[in-house]
């Protein structure tokens, strides 16, 4: 593991407060806001550099790039906005049981449910 720089620890301050997975160029407009000279490429670099450590994981939603957010280690519910295309991570809600019968012979490792709709800034 590389030694953390003060971008590492704002692009990672920045996922883990957002409250909702991002897209890199959403974390490197929030990121801006506390060090401006940070380069778009740089912000790709410690995402990915992120997720190799198992700091973040990525999101992935049909049609968009994939989003990251903080890893906890929990199952997932998400919720995709229709209108503004945001992604929201929701309360779990599931139990840690997969929303689907498993066939025999399958070992669920984990499981995301998305959901889809439209979020409150926009209905």
């Amino acid at each position: 593991m590389k030694r953390q720089t003060r971008q590492g620890e704002v692009i990672l301050s920045v996922i883990r407060s957002a409250g909702r997975p991002l897209t890199p160029l959403e974390i490197h407009q929030l990121a801006i806001q506390e060090i401006p000279r940070l380069g778009i490429a740089t912000t790709y670099r410690h995402v990915k550099t992120l997720c190799e450590n198992h700091q973040v994981v990525g999101v992935d939603y049909p049609g968009q790039p994939t989003r990251y957010e903080w890893a906890d280690g929990q199952d997932k519910v998400h919720f995709a906005c229709r209108t503004c295309d945001k992604l929201f991570a929701l309360e779990d809600t599931t139990d840690d049981e997969p929303p689907a019968k498993v066939p025999n012979g399958f070992k669920v490792k984990g499981f995301e449910v998305m959901l889809y709709g439209t979020c409150p800034e926009c209905k």
